[in-house]
């Protein structure tokens, strides 16, 4: 039966892509496959592996690579730094210490105290302009109560204020100083007139033009003052002795 199912079979003649030649098989040529004879069909047939399982070529499986082993590195043992000890400092070297430390307590102890210092006047000193231009509006007020009626009304409101001026230098330790009576001296006094005056001793203020003013002890403003002077004589001998 199969051998009349085989001869039952449509042929197709077709060309050999290996030798050329024309021969029958028993399917349909195809352009995209080659077609072969029967001698060259079993040229190019393989033959069957042994070890075929579901009738599909078993692949063999790649080696794979061999990984060798890393080196084991072992730690190195941490190694602690020992401590430097310092040498002791002999008998001279503590000397030598505690002195430049003496030297250093007294500089700073005098910073403090210059610190402190320059505090302290800046609070009694630092408002000084101001009490100068208020020591012109005091003197003003004063020079307008001295030439004004007893009895204008508006001394009424001139005479407080002086009052309250007075009172804040006396806060802030402003005082005038004196001078008609006393000797002249440079440190307080402005000398811008002198006088030939019998009855005052050499050098002593006879008046004061315009007053002057101290604050906490220190000279705010000097007076402008009158001294007296002795009359010379050409030979050199005082008038008044």
């Amino acid at each position: 039966m199969k051998s009349e199912q085989k001869d039952k079979r449509e042929m197709h003649k077709a060309t050999c892509a290996d030798c050329g030649k024309e021969c029958e098989v028993p399917f349909k040529p195809d352009e995209d496959r080659p077609v072969y004879c029967k001698d060259c069909f079993q040229k190019h047939r393989t033959p069957r592996k042994s070890t075929l399982t579901n009738k599909t070529e078993m692949k063999s499986p790649e080696p794979k690579p061999v990984v060798e082993p890393k080196p084991v590195v072992e730690p190195k043992p941490v190694v602690e730094p020992k401590p430097v000890v310092e040498p002791k400092p002999t008998v001279d070297e503590q000397s030598i210490l505690l002195t430049k430390y003496q030297y250093l307590l007294a500089d700073f102890e005098n910073y403090r105290k210059q610190v402190s210092k320059e505090k302290e006047n800046q609070s009694k000193f630092g408002n000084s302009q101001i009490i100068q231009h208020l020591i012109e509006i005091y003197e003003d007020l004063k020079r307008i109560v001295d030439n004004i009626d007893s009895n204008d009304s508006s001394l009424n409101g001139i005479k407080p204020v002086i009052k309250k001026i007075e009172s804040m230098f006396k806060e802030q330790s402003v005082e005038i100083i004196p001078s008609v009576g006393t000797d002249f001296d440079p440190n307080i006094h402005e000398a811008v007139e002198s006088t030939e005056n019998s009855e005052f001793a050499d050098n002593v203020i006879i008046s004061e033009i315009q007053s002057g003013y101290k604050i906490h002890g220190q000279v705010l403003r000097p007076s402008k003052v009158n001294v007296s002077k002795h009359k010379v004589l050409d030979n050199g001998v005082n008038a008044n002795e």
